[in-house]
């Protein structure tokens, strides 16, 4: 049995999350966090170097994820999904509270 198409198959659907359910919920996370003076100028800016980051991302790391071949390719984005999540543990906790609450 070929395990490639079944590794492709599970590094689609791991895309799929990391991508579109988590995405939005981390542009709003992120922008609660700024303070309410501030708010869309400081997100505009975060956001603008996180497309540059993306930019970069693009010319130096997906060249060598196709050096790698599916599975690993894969399991290297899924690295920096779970690096990102558990990043994410250590951050404000915005749950049931007003903008001025979190960030006044």
């Amino acid at each position: 049995m070929n395990l490639i198409p079944w590794a492709a198959f599970l590094g689609a659907v791991i895309l799929f999350f990391g991508f579109n359910l988590w995405a939005p919920v981390t542009c709003t996370w992120s922008t609660e966090n700024f303070p309410t003076r501030a708010r869309t100028t400081s997100y505009a800016l975060s956001d603008g170097i996180g497309h540059v980051g993306g930019g970069i991302g693009l010319l130096l790391i997906v060249p060598q994820l196709g050096k790698f071949g599916p599975l690993p390719a894969f399991l290297v984005i899924a690295g920096f999904l779970i690096i990102a999540a558990i990043l994410v543990q250590f951050g404000v906790s915005t749950r049931k509270e007003t903008l001025e609450q979190i960030a006044p």
